[in-house]
């Protein structure tokens, strides 16, 4: 209603300035003398042409966010690495539900951009410093009960990490995905996007097909969608609880669902995590693994 309000007021005062113009114009009569000519042109401009300028002012339309650009392979990266930044040091609590078992633990990490990782358990006491550390591609897994240092073949990355429903392969591939897969907006509006991530030729991945929909006024994601090399979907991540830390909009929770053992789930919930700390040297290190 504001607009329309504006528009008809505009609409008198420009009614009102022509009325007075053609009044002039009638009693005087049209005259070739220079200055009536000149005033008669200036006359008719604004005749023709306000109002047009009128409703250019009058009805803006505002940005069309849904038509901007996007650059899906950015986004992704970001969401990817969302809780890596430079590097970062936080606390989770991971929860593991099985048709097996149920077991909850709490882990302390390290990060330091995409290539460098280091986590040890904190609880229960009894897998207390457990840990697990990944430099680029390779990842050693440390056992303090039986003081046992193991690199992860290439054979075994498919395995489940630390009996959750992660695998050791999402920790070393899943950060660089932008790098291996080619990225297309399926749906986009103002407020979320879908991409869908597909394999660039020769890649050496896991997943025939990834979706992601995120949520394009925090940048962060809402669901990722993982699908078999047959296109069936076999997993599903949710996030949850998005807040701001340090300037960054992050869910603090999100939950790993194996659609192919229904009811089963891995959640992890950040308690705590801080951007852009100072990692001393040699943290990511097998040295370091052992004495954590």
């Amino acid at each position: 209603m504001g607009e329309e309000v504006s528009l008809s007021s505009k609409w008198q005062n420009y009614v009102a300035i022509m009325s007075k113009y053609a009044s002039s114009i009638c009693r005087g009569g049209f005259q070739t003398r220079p200055v009536k000519f000149r005033e008669y042109c200036r006359y008719l401009f604004l005749l023709l042409f306000l109002p047009g300028v009128l409703l250019a002012q009058t009805v803006r339309p505002g940005p069309d966010i849904a038509s901007q650009s996007l650059d899906a392979a950015a986004l992704i990266r970001k969401i990817e690495t969302q809780y890596q930044g430079m590097t970062s040091h936080g606390t989770c609590r991971m929860t593991v539900k099985t048709k097996s078992y149920d077991r909850t633990m709490v882990l302390e990490s390290w990060a330091e951009g995409r290539n460098k990782f280091i986590a040890r358990i904190l609880e229960p006491a009894k897998e207390r410093g457990t840990a697990t550390l990944k430099v680029d591609s390779q990842i050693w897994n440390f056992l303090p009960k039986i003081d046992r240092l193991m690199k992860i073949p290439s054979s075994l990355m498919g395995d489940k990490w630390m009996g959750s429903h992660l695998t050791n392969d999402d920790l070393v591939k899943d950060a660089k995905i932008d790098e291996t897969y080619t990225f297309t907006i399926l749906e986009k509006n103002e407020k979320t996007a879908v991409i869908q991530g597909t394999p660039k030729p020769d890649a050496a991945v896991v997943w025939g097909k990834v979706i992601y929909r995120a949520d394009l006024e925090r940048q962060v994601p809402i669901a990722i969608e993982y699908f078999d090399e047959d296109g069936v979907k076999v997993r599903v991540i949710h996030f949850d609880q998005v807040e701001q830390v340090q300037g960054r909009w992050l869910p603090r929770v999100f939950r790993v669902e194996p659609l192919e053992q229904p009811g089963e789930y891995t959640e992890m919930h950040y308690e705590k995590i801080i951007f852009d700390v100072n990692i001393p040297q040699g943290t990511f290190s097998t040295q370091n693994l052992r004495s954590l």
